[in-house]
């Protein structure tokens, strides 16, 4: 099974710094939050340089060096953030991201469950704790991780359509098409213009026999975001399936430029 990970940063939370704006790990996080992840690593390792035992440095420091191509240097960065603050949840999540996005499966699952028994309220930790649990082939459990991510998210303002996405690809890998339509609806509700969503959808509702609203929805994907690969092949398919060949021919053309980049 292919696991979807989440982008592996949108932004860093900030920790408290004094003098709004001005205190240099306030700035690398601006920085990093802007994509300058040079900028951001240079300005935070040398603060980091006078202040050893900064946790948020080390943090800092840690998901730059991840972003600019080093994840074991990464990994231990971000391992000092958690040994300097033990009961820091967001730095027990990042060590679980990258050990995701490393292959690190079991030390993941340990730090996401970490992160949780720290910040039991967190949705995003949830959410990645079944996406482990997928990558370990538990499905019961990454199941469970997703309702309760869900759970989480429907009493907090903040919204978030990944836990829905993902628990309803997972129904749809494992044979529950009419249950993943439901999911997969609340995922574009929450962010309608995602080409990635519209794909997962149109999948679930051609497993329903529903083509005609599954092919709708792969050429708004194509439409909004040309280069997605997967929404071309999938629209051909349907294409085929309904004897639209000349059409599918030209999805199908697509797909494999695509494919070859």
């Amino acid at each position: 099974m292919v696991i979807r990970a989440l982008p592996l940063l949108v932004a860093l939370s900030a920790p408290i710094f004094p003098q709004g704006g001005t205190h240099p790990l306030e700035r690398a996080l601006a920085l990093f939050n802007a994509g300058k992840y040079q900028d951001s690593f240079d300005l935070a390792s040398a603060y980091l340089l006078q202040n050893p035992l900064s946790e948020p440095a080390h943090k800092i420091v840690g998901m730059n060096q991840y972003m600019l191509g080093k994840p074991e240097e990464a990994l231990q960065e971000v391992k000092r953030a958690t040994e300097l603050a033990p009961n820091d949840a967001d730095a027990f999540y990042y060590l679980g991201r990258l050990h995701f996005s490393t292959d690190k499966v079991a030390a993941a699952l340990s730090d996401f469950q970490r992160a949780l028994e720290l910040d039991p309220s967190s949705v995003r930790t949830e959410n990645q704790l079944g996406q482990t649990y997928e990558a370990l082939g538990r499905w019961p459990d990454a199941e469970r991780a997703y309702l309760k991510a869900i759970e989480i998210e429907r009493s907090q303002a903040k919204k978030s359509e990944w836990p829905y996405f993902n628990l309803g690809v997972l129904y749809h890998n494992t044979m529950r098409a009419e249950e993943a339509v439901a999911y997969l609806q609340e995922a574009l509700r929450r962010n309608p213009s995602w080409a990635q969503g519209k794909v997962k959808l149109a999948a679930a509702l051609a497993s329903c026999k529903k083509i005609e609203q599954a092919m709708a929805l792969l050429e708004g994907a194509v439409e909004t975001e040309p280069l997605n690969a997967e929404a071309h092949y999938r629209l051909a398919l349907l294409l085929t399936k309904t004897g639209k060949a000349q059409e599918a021919k030209q999805h199908f053309e697509a797909f494999e430029q695509l494919s070859k980049r």
